[in-house]
C-alpha cells in the first residue's frame, strides 16, 4: 500500500469516527429521555401544586370542624339556659332565642362547606395518586431508556476506540509532512481531502483532469493535487 493509498484508508477511518462522534452527539434514545424527562418536570410541579392546595384545604377544613365544634358548644351552652328554667326575662329568652337560630343557620353553612372541602380533599388526593402513578410509570420508563442510551453508547465508544487504534497504526505509514497537509486541506476545505480518480474525472469535484495529471497520480506515490479545487488525487484500479 503506498503512502497515498494510506492517507486514503485514513480518510475512510476519519470520516467514519466522524459519523459515530455525530450518532453520539444526537442519539434518538437520548431524545426521548429528554421528553420524557420533560413530562416529569410538568408532573412534578403539577403534583407540587396539587400537593400544596391538598394541605391547604386540608388545614381550612380543620378549621371549619373546630369552628362547628365550637358553635355546637356554644349552642348547647344557650339550649341548656333556655330550656332549662335559668332565664325567665322575656326580652332575654327572645334575645337568646334569635342568637341560637343564628348560630343553628351558621353550623349548617359550615356543615356545608366543610362536605364541599371534603369533596375537595377527595378530588385533589385522587389527582396525586393519579399524578404519582404516572411519575412512577414514567421514571421507570426513563430507567429503561438510560440503560439502552447507555448500551449504545458503550457499543459506539467501542467502534471510535477500534478506529483510534487503527488509525495509529496505519499514520506511522504516513510521513508527517503528509498528514499536516492532509490536516490543513481538511481545515480548509472540509472532507473528503483525498479524492479518486473516476476515469478521468476529480472525485471531489467531478471536473475533468488533464492527462498529465492522471499520469502523475497513477503511481500514487507523490502528492497530486487537484487543480479545480485542491484535493489530493489517489489512483484507483
Amino acid at each position: 500500500m503506498t503512502e497515498i493509498q494510506s492517507l486514503l484508508k485514513l480518510q475512510e477511518l476519519d470520516m467514519e469516527r466522524l459519523a459515530l462522534e455525530t450518532a453520539l452527539e444526537e442519539l434518538p434514545v437520548q431524545r426521548e429521555i429528554d421528553k420524557l424527562q420533560e413530562s416529569l418536570s410538568v408532573l412534578q410541579e403539577r403534583l407540587s401544586s396539587a400537593g400544596f392546595e391538598l394541605n391547604r384545604v386540608r388545614k381550612e377544613q380543620k378549621h371549619e370542624e373546630w369552628t362547628i365544634k365550637d358553635t355546637t358548644m356554644t349552642i348547647d351552652s344557650i339550649s341548656r339556659k333556655l330550656y332549662g328554667g335559668e332565664v325567665t326575662n322575656p326580652r332575654e329568652i327572645e334575645s337568646m332565642r334569635c342568637r341560637l337560630n343564628t348560630l343553628e343557620a351558621t353550623k349548617r353553612k359550615l356543615e356545608d362547606e366543610v362536605i364541599g372541602l371534603m369533596e375537595k380533599v377527595e378530588a385533589l388526593e385522587s389527582e396525586t395518586a393519579g399524578v404519582n402513578l404516572e411519575i412512577q410509570q414514567k421514571e421507570t420508563e426513563v430507567c429503561k431508556l438510560i440503560g439502552k442510551r447507555d448500551l449504545e453508547i458503550a457499543e459506539i465508544s467501542a467502534k471510535l476506540k477500534s478506529i483510534a487504534e487503527a488509525r495509529e497504526k496505519l499514520q506511522v505509514q504516513i510521513s508527517d509532512s503528509l498528514l499536516k497537509k492532509y490536516e490543513q486541506i481538511l481545515k480548509d476545505r472540509g472532507a473528503p481531502v483525498v479524492v479518486p480518480i473516476r476515469g478521468n474525472i476529480c472525485g471531489g469535484c467531478h471536473v475533468a483532469l488533464p492527462s498529465s495529471i492522471i499520469i502523475l497520480a497513477k503511481p500514487n506515490n507523490k502528492v497530486v493535487r487537484c487543480e479545480n479545487c485542491g484535493r489530493i488525487l489517489c489512483w484507483q484500479e
